[in-house]
C-alpha cells in the first residue's frame, strides 16, 4: 500500500490558498515574489520546459529563483484526475490505484526521516482539478544508467565503484528494514553528483509508487533487487558482490544461493518481458 499523507503541513511546511498549497518556508518568498501562492497559479503554470507526459501526468523542469539554489532549477509535477482505463485496469487486477502527487509526496518525507538520500520537496498541493508536486532539481547529478552505459572513465577508479556499491547497499537495505520497496528500482533512478568528476552523493529518486508494509513480504524484496540486477549488467560481479555484502551486512554464504538464483531468474524475466514489449 502507498504511504499516507500527514493531516497538516509537515516540519518546514506552512499551509497556503486555504490549505490547498503546502510550501516549504525556505522558498515561500521566492515562490510569493513569482506569484505563485495558490494551487491554481502552480497547476496553469504555462512556463518551463516539458519533459514527460504519461496519461494525465505532466512533469515539467522550470527556472525559477528559490532560496539557496542559484540555477533556480524545479520540478513541477502535475496530475489530472485518473482515467476511465486506469480505473477499470486497477479494479480488474482488483489493485488500489496509486495515482497523484500524494503518494510521491509521502514517500519523499518517509525517506528523509529514514535519512535516505532523494529529492527536496518544496510544494504540494491538491484540489478537485488534480494534484501536483514541486520539487528542487539536481543540477550536477547524473542517473547511474547512463553512466555505466556509456562506460564513463569517471568510474573506472575501483574505489568509485565501491563506494557507489555500499553507498547504495546501505540505502536499500534501510528502505527495506523500513518496510519500504520502491518497485520501480532501476539503476536510471539513481542519481550521483558528477559536478567533480567523480561520482559521489547517490540519491533515490521517482518514488511515485513506493509502498509500505509493516512486514515487507520477501517478494517486494526480490522484485526491487531483481530491477537492479536487471539494470546492472554491465556492473562487474565484484561490485555485486560488494553491494550485496553490504545490503546484508555479512558475507555471502553457500545458503544465499538458491535466493541469489530467484533475483536472478526475475531479472532475466524482466528482461525478456522488456525486449518483448519493447520498453
Amino acid at each position: 500500500m502507498a504511504l499516507s499523507l500527514p493531516q497538516s503541513p509537515p516540519p518546514g511546511f506552512v499551509a497556503l490558498d486555504a490549505g490547498r498549497l503546502w510550501v516549504a518556508e525556505s522558498s515561500k518568498s521566492a515562490f510569493e515574489a513569482a506569484g505563485l501562492t495558490t494551487f491554481a497559479a502552480w497547476f496553469h503554470l504555462s512556463s518551463g520546459e516539458a519533459v514527460r507526459q504519461i496519461g494525465t501526468r505532466q512533469t515539467t523542469r522550470v527556472n525559477l529563483a528559490t532560496g539557496t539554489d542559484p540555477a533556480g532549477e524545479i520540478y513541477l509535477k502535475r496530475f489530472g484526475p485518473l482515467g476511465w482505463r486506469e480505473r477499470v485496469k486497477n479494479w480488474l487486477s482488483l489493485k488500489r490505484p496509486i495515482h497523484g502527487a500524494a503518494p510521491e509526496f509521502a514517500a519523499i518525507l518517509r525517506f528523509r526521516d529514514l535519512r535516505i538520500p532523494t529529492v527536496e520537496p518544496l510544494v504540494f498541493g491538491q484540489d478537485r482539478a488534480g494534484s501536483l508536486l514541486v520539487t528542487r532539481g539536481l543540477s550536477g547529478y547524473r542517473d547511474l544508467k547512463e553512466l555505466v552505459q556509456s562506460q564513463d572513465p569517471s568510474l573506472h577508479p575501483q574505489n568509485v565503484r565501491q563506494h557507489l556499491a555500499i553507498s547504495l547497499g546501505e540505502m536499500t537495505r534501510r528502505m527495506h528494514v523500513a518496510g519500504l520497496h520502491h518497485q520501480d528500482f532501476y539503476l536510471n533512478h539513481i542519481l550521483v553528483d558528477v559536478r567533480d568528476g567523480t561520482p559521489r552523493d547517490p540519491r533515490i529518486i521517482d518514488l511515485g509508487r513506493v509502498g509500505a508494509q509493516r512486514h515487507l513480504a520477501r517478494r517486494w524484496i526480490l522484485k526491487d533487487l531483481a530491477q537492479l540486477a536487471y539494470s546492472a549488467q554491465r556492473v562487474s560481479p565484484r561490485d555485486l558482490v560488494t553491494f550485496l555484502r553490504t545490503y546484508l551486512g555479512r558475507p555471502l554464504l553457500r545458503s544465499d544461493r538458491p535466493w541469489l538464483r530467484r533475483i536472478a531468474a526475475k531479472a532475466r524475466w524482466i528482461d525478456a518481458h522488456t525486449r518483448r514489449h519493447g520498453l
